[in-house]
């Protein structure tokens, strides 16, 4: 899974290797061959290698690794299948590995989806006519499937083995604001894979750190928002996956939450899929401490599809599997005002509502200077206590509690209240919400608002771009937003427009 952390939001310096072929092959495995090879992806020279039998081949396999990863690391798994009677290929992903690409670097999922189109293209078929993909990575041809609202077709994967998920379940707004830092800056190093997070094993984690083919550095923005894109699209249409599938995932994954891989078998389209939780295993299961079950797993599973015996999928885990979280909630606004009373004055906000189960609370600070000579403007209001109902993408709250400052001076203080409603309405998210405020200290206003409170504060705007599906219960959208806003404090109006970015999340 992956860990978004903010390095840095400058551009920094990409770095392209170029497509780098070993100096020497591999230490020879009795009864296996070894190759490799460079082929053409999406616009990039790639580098993949392969293990074959010495005989006859009955299946093949190919392997996509995901970050921090490259198909080298495969090879005792891909020796193991080999010495079975089945051919492995492993590619590494543009920007690892050997391959060329500026490193850990991608534009656009289609980018992945490319390469691996090419990569299968490139892996011939056995007599059989089975083949595999072990897939841990980004993307996947499977997704690919269901993305472009197609069953497999007849010269596509008859077996699809997907050994990790790559794609982390983080927070929903955590995903909106990796969309917002790419599109200003794309070069952003904001993508991590801290080596501690992959593996319970010390020598695998020092090994990671000291392997030249695995970027030390962090990614871009712009591959990160590659990769919730990829989540975005699979879970789209997870029914369009009609292959037979294999998810495989470690009880203390600490970089993906298994509870994805056991939904995606649930909603996939096949009735041929399998999810088998390994306990006390961590994220790379293939060189963790139990992976020699876990290849044989994977290797059985291989067998009965090659032979055309699949028996019928184990039931799923009983109980919450790591991952599983209750209800939550994230609205977060960022804007600019101008409002209008005897000239115009203008202020930057923030807005922020975050709810777990039904409890809703959050916080709204805003700054500015306001016209007719009352000068600067600084206010803060706590919402500490609320409830809230989210239905599909559409969040009704009410919250409540304490603010500081206004026209009446940075020491007064306040009660305020809120109603608020937003709801995605097809590409737009719409935004309705009023607020009352009653005075607690501080200088009293000269009068009252239509005898109902001290303030009330109203706006009503769209946010451009439609919300989406992340995860099997996860939905989150981010985008500039346009509101009118209405502001009463104490018989003074303000009338005034909004502009700012809009982010909201929701499971």
């Amino acid at each position: 899974m992956l860990r978004l952390a903010l390095v840095c939001l400058t551009a920094c310096a990409a770095v392209d290797p170029g497509v780098r072929k070993p100096t020497a092959p591999p230490p020879a495995v009795d009864g296996v061959m070894w190759a490799d090879t460079t082929f053409t992806g999406h616009g990039v020279t790639l580098y993949a290698q392969s293990w074959r039998p010495a005989g006859d081949v009955k299946a093949v396999v190919a392997i996509h690794h995901g970050l921090a990863d490259h198909g080298g690391r495969y090879a005792a798994f891909a020796q193991r299948l080999a010495r079975a009677v089945t051919r492995v290929w492993a590619m590494d992903m543009r920007g690892h590995g050997r391959s060329a690409g500026e490193r850990v670097r991608a534009d656009d999922m289609d980018d992945f989806l490319d390469d691996l189109d090419a990569f299968v293209a490139l892996v011939p078929r056995a007599r059989a006519g089975q083949a595999a993909v072990c897939d841990g990575s980004l993307a996947r041809r499977a997704d690919r499937d269901a993305l472009h609202d197609r069953a497999p077709s007849a010269d596509s994967r008859d077996s699809c083995c997907r050994d990790r998920h790559r794609v982390r379940r983080t927070a929903a707004t955590g995903r909106c604001g990796v969309q917002v830092i790419a599109a200003l800056a794309p070069a952003a190093r904001v993508l991590a894979t801290p080596h501690g997070d992959f593996s319970s094993s010390p020598a695998v984690i020092d090994d990671m750190n000291k392997d030249d083919l695995i970027y030390q550095g962090g990614g871009e923005a712009r591959t990160a928002r590659a990769a919730i894109d990829g989540a975005r699209r699979v879970w789209a249409a997870p029914g369009n996956i009609t292959m037979p599938l294999l998810v495989v995932a470690g009880s203390i994954d600490k970089l993906v939450a298994p509870s994805g891989g056991r939904d995606l078998v649930k909603r996939a389209g096949t009735k041929d899929a399998s999810f088998i939780l390994y306990e006390q295993l961590n994220h790379d299961l293939l060189h963790e401490p139990g992976a020699d079950r876990v290849m044989t797993d994977i290797q059985s599973w291989l067998d009965v599809h090659v032979a055309g015996t699949p028996a019928a999928p184990p039931a799923l885990p009983d109980g919450p599997v790591k991952g599983d979280r209750g209800a939550s909630l994230a609205s977060v606004e960022l804007d600019i005002r101008g409002d209008d009373h005897d000239g115009v004055g203008v202020t930057g906000g923030l807005r922020a509502r975050f709810g777990f189960g039904p409890y809703v609370g959050g916080l709204d600070l805003r700054a500015g200077v306001y016209p007719d000579g009352r000068g600067a403007l600084y206010e803060a209001d706590l919402h500490a206590l609320g409830v809230g109902l989210s239905r599909s993408g559409a969040l009704v709250t009410i919250t409540g509690g304490v603010g500081i400052g206004g026209l009446r001076g940075a020491s007064a203080t306040h009660l305020p209240v809120e109603l608020a409603l937003e709801a995605p309405l097809g590409p737009i998210r719409a935004l309705a919400r009023v607020g009352l405020g009653w005075r607690l200290s501080g200088p009293s206003y000269a009068t009252d608002v239509h005898g109902v409170a001290d303030e009330v504060d109203a706006l009503i705007g769209v946010r451009l771009g439609r919300d989406h599906h992340y995860w099997s219960r996860v939905v989150a959208g981010a985008g500039p937003y346009i509101g009118v806003a209405y502001r009463d404090l104490g018989g003074v109006e303000f009338y005034g427009v909004a502009v700012g970015i809009d982010m909201f999340g929701a499971e």
